[in-house]
């Protein structure tokens, strides 16, 4: 008896035509909408974290501090960059990725960003963001962004999800996102007869 590993794959059976494909623009923009709403939530936790240490140091005599639209701007940027930067020479996505199926490799290969390569792709990503449309042009579907840095934007839904041992004599991969096949219904089931005679 042998130990074998068993390959549990994870993504959507109609997806897997798609794995490793550049990614379009609708999906793009909808994972970067996804990191906008995450960016904002943290500038909002960041006000909110701001106000209770005031509260602390100040007690009764506490204000809200007022902040300018250009330092909620600015606030906003540093943190988008920071958060872009750190998740792509991470993981290769943000939460929107994540969300969407997407991955950012360097081009030609399917290695994550450098720091620096991470880093200045962000900025760019911040500073420019309309320059995403460009990815409909694009034979390739990338961004002005992606040309610059030599990066490109695919669908990646991870794979195998994970995997377990089992005893066996022989190695079985178990899809657990494949179509169940048509099943009986059980509302024209009969009623099995008695073999013990009651």
């Amino acid at each position: 008896m042998t130990t074998r590993a068993t390959r549990f794959d994870t993504v959507p059976a109609p997806s897997r035509a798609f794995h490793g494909d550049p990614a379009g623009l609708v999906t793009r923009t909808i994972a970067n909408m996804i990191d906008l709403v995450v960016v904002v939530g943290l500038v909002v936790g960041a006000y909110l974290g701001l106000c209770a240490f005031l509260f602390l140091r100040r007690g009764a005599a506490f204000r809200f501090p007022t902040v300018t639209y250009a330092q909620a701007y600015w606030v906003g940027f540093a943190l988008l960059v920071i958060y872009f930067a750190w998740s792509w020479a991470t993981t290769g996505r943000t939460l929107g990725d994540r969300t969407m199926g997407l991955r950012v490799t360097v081009a030609g290969t399917s290695g994550h960003l450098g720091g620096v390569r991470a880093l200045i792709r962000a900025m760019l990503c911040a500073a420019f963001p309309f320059l995403l449309v460009w990815v409909a042009i694009d034979r390739r579907r990338r961004s002005v962004q992606d040309l610059l840095m030599r990066t490109r934007v695919v669908y990646d839904w991870g794979g195998s999800g994970g995997v377990s041992r089992s005893e066996d004599t022989a190695g079985m991969a178990v899809d657990v996102a494949a179509a169940v096949a048509d099943e009986p219904d059980d509302r024209d089931a009969q009623a099995l007869s008695r073999l013990d005679g009651e």
